[in-house]
């Protein structure tokens, strides 16, 4: 990678973590106003009163009162009808028939007031299992209200969680954001880095490619493709070395050092189906030019 390249890159990086700095920043502060404003409304919400709309009901039938009028429109009747009686047989029937008659119209108008008494014991029966019914149906509203109060503030509870776990998940998810681009930029840098260390990796992979390519060079080695070939030393392991020039240039210009293909080891001769060529990295003798 060239300088300008790098430079560019570098510079790029750069302003991606500005970037990401200046996201950073705008979410913090979006956090701050939006969790007041949130506080503010769940303030608001916990201090809303549910109430019982069914609280202190009144029971309709427990002051009810008795009708007196139908008994005492029936008891002056009665007397009024006795009354017309006696005084249209009081002539006929002499003084013993008229004690005999009002006596048994005393106890007609007895009779007449234990039933008025009867009706009115009734009326009061019904009032009081009406008013007990009554009585029972408002305790089995009030209950109802009462659950509903309690299903309202369960509610709320359930409401308030999930505004805070929604607010936090929302801002949460812009920091993460914003953390993701940054290590992003942090990415792009470390690439450049490993870029960079690849390249000097794949330089010194060349360079000792190269070297590895030079000790198993095979270059031919028959002594009749040579000319001008002097004795110049012996190897460690007793291989003369000789310098020598190729007759014909392709296959070398200039002066060389090496050895002669009939004086190795013959598993370091190969032969090419023309030529005989020695494999020096299985010598302790090095083929150079000189």
């Amino acid at each position: 990678m060239g300088k300008k390249a790098k430079n560019k890159q570098a510079a790029l990086s750069e302003k991606m973590f500005q970037a990401t700095e200046e996201q950073l920043a705008r979410y913090n502060d979006e956090q701050v106003v939006q969790r007041k404003l949130l506080e503010e409304q769940k303030d608001r919400y916990r201090q809303f009163e549910f109430k019982n709309p069914y609280a202190n009901m009144q029971n309709v039938f427990e002051d009810m009162t008795i009708d007196m009028r139908a008994a005492d429109f029936q008891r002056q009747q009665g007397e009024q009808q006795r009354a017309n009686i006696l005084q249209a047989l009081s002539g006929a029937a002499g003084s013993s028939g008229i004690a005999s008659l009002a006596q048994s119209m005393a106890q007609q108008g007895a009779l007449q007031s234990q039933q008025i008494s009867a009706n009115i014991g009734q009326q009061e029966r019904q009032n009081q299992m009406m008013a007990a019914k009554m009585a029972g149906q408002i305790d089995m509203t009030e209950r109802g209200g009462e659950a509903m109060v309690q299903s309202a503030e369960m509610g709320r509870q359930s409401t308030l969680l999930g505004i805070e776990y929604g607010g936090m998940a929302g801002a949460n998810a812009g920091v993460q954001a914003a953390y993701a681009n940054q290590m992003s930029g942090f990415g792009m840098q470390a690439n450049m880095l490993s870029s960079q260390v690849a390249a000097a990796g794949q330089i010194t992979g060349a360079a000792i490619s190269g070297v590895t390519g030079m000790a198993s060079f095979k270059p031919i080695s028959d002594r009749n493709l040579k000319k001008n070939i002097n004795k110049i030393g012996e190897s460690p392991s007793g291989l003369n070395i000789y310098s020598f020039e190729y007759i014909n240039p392709k296959h070398g210009k200039g002066l060389f050092q090496g050895v002669m293909s009939d004086e190795v080891p013959q598993e370091a001769v190969v032969n090419n189906g023309i030529h005989d060529m020695v494999d020096y990295s299985m010598l302790d003798v090095e083929f150079k030019q000189i």
